[in-house]
């Protein structure tokens, strides 16, 4: 059977008010852990280098993280060491750059000088510059596993410690998020240290859930906060629950007694649910209601 013609809605069914739409459960931004991972890691670091460095002005900073599609490559500058890093136990793999030309500024700067007017000399690096980048790689790993906290073999490693340098990164060609790091060391020019996460790295290392803690959301409303806190909700206990025949009706008038049975469970019931169950007494000359049982979510 195939239907003919167009539907449409004659109105909107549901209408939902702020308060209950808040909160919902939705998945978080990815990138918004990006941004506050980029803190913390760059203080991090800038900790790391400062001690690399002693005497040295050292600053760090993070920017804003971007997205970039497969169809963009990576534009080419000046030539880069980089770094391969494996996250984890599901080793999530990310790229960390660093122009060549910073390395030689911390070279100059831990021989005593201020960085300043380095330039890279034509053709093989000096082993100085090799050897400072592998302190670099190591202080970098350190700083990394730090703000992921993950400490221990499967948190952070290097997959090509001391590699060659390249004049262009190694992951072009597909869709990636880049984290620039700013770094100002002494009065060398300020240079950027690419942080560079391949799509399945990003799901894997912030899956935009966030931490799960014992804490209330955000923008979750507490059963005992306003708007919902001063509902009114009737609660029933139900002392007798009996059959009574049809002719003992009849009968009833002023004067007749009953003859009850008082359960021991006495079940508290909201709306149509029941929530407790507990004992009569009394308090303060009053009957009362003493909760010996609440019941699960599983039981009801």
């Amino acid at each position: 059977m195939k239907p003919y013609g167009v539907f449409v809605a004659e109105r909107a069914v549901a209408q939902h008010c702020a308060e209950l739409l808040r909160g919902s459960g939705n998945a978080g931004d990815p990138l918004v852990e990006l941004t506050a991972f980029g803190a913390r890691f760059a203080e991090l670091l800038g900790e790391r280098l400062a001690q690399m460095l002693p005497g040295a002005k050292v600053a760090v900073g993070c920017g804003e993280p971007a997205e970039m599609p497969a169809s963009v490559n990576e534009p080419r500058g000046e030539p880069v060491f980089s770094s391969v890093i494996a996250v984890g136990p599901k080793d999530a793999t990310l790229y960390a750059s660093l122009a060549q030309s910073a390395v030689l500024a911390m070279v100059d700067i831990a021989m005593g000088g201020r960085g300043k007017g380095c330039e890279l000399p034509a053709g093989k690096l000096p082993m100085s510059v090799q050897l400072m980048f592998g302190r670099f790689e190591k202080l970098l790993a350190g700083a990394l596993s730090a703000a992921f906290e993950l400490p221990g073999a499967d948190g952070v490693r290097l997959r090509n410690p001391g590699g060659p340098p390249e004049a262009v990164a190694p992951f072009a060609n597909y869709k990636r998020t880049v984290l620039p790091v700013r770094l100002v060391l002494a009065d060398a020019r300020p240079c950027e240290l690419v942080l560079t996460f391949p799509g399945a790295t990003l799901a894997l290392l912030f899956p935009g859930r966030g931490k799960p803690n014992s804490a209330p959301r955000a923008g979750v409303i507490a059963p005992n906060a306003e708007p919902f806190a001063g509902i009114p909700l009737p609660l029933k206990a139900i002392l007798v629950d009996m059959a009574v025949p049809v002719s003992t009706l009849s009968r009833l008038q002023p004067g007749t007694v009953i003859p009850v049975a008082v359960a021991r469970n006495v079940p508290l019931i909201a709306g149509d649910q029941v929530i407790a169950h507990g004992t009569v007494g009394s308090m303060e000359d009053r009957t009362a209601l003493q909760l010996t049982r609440m019941i699960s979510h599983k039981e009801k």
